[in-house]
């Protein structure tokens, strides 16, 4: 059975590392992407949601997003040999609150294409 889970990265040196030496990319002003070829061979990623984005809701909510993005991403038959780290900018209040399921993914599908020329 092929693994149709991505890696999650929970190591701080992991993400210490990736800001160090990874390159950085904003497909949108609220979303960050760094990110750097890895030897693993397979999809890692991290998110980074501080506790200015929002209450414990709205970050569990985006990490729900992001983990299910990447998911279904694998499943469609995708690959990428890289370490991403997400990271949610601070942003107005209810910003991350009334962020539509759908300009989420369209963000991230952005981020992806410009990561996969780049690599």
């Amino acid at each position: 059975m092929e693994n149709n889970s991505p890696q999650v990265i929970k190591r701080s040196s992991e993400f210490l590392s990736l800001k160090q030496n990874g390159k950085r990319h904003w497909p949108t002003k609220w979303l960050l992407l760094n990110y750097q070829k890895n030897q693993v061979g397979q999809l890692r990623f991290g998110v980074t949601a501080s506790r200015k984005t929002g209450s414990a809701v709205v970050r569990n909510k985006l990490k729900r997003w992001t983990r299910e993005y990447f998911r279904s991403f694998l499943v469609a038959g995708n690959s990428l040999e890289a370490d991403i780290n997400l990271i949610f900018k601070p942003m107005d209040a209810n910003f991350y609150k009334g962020l539509s399921h759908e300009e989420f993914v369209k963000a991230l599908d952005r981020g992806l294409e410009t990561l996969r020329k780049h690599l």
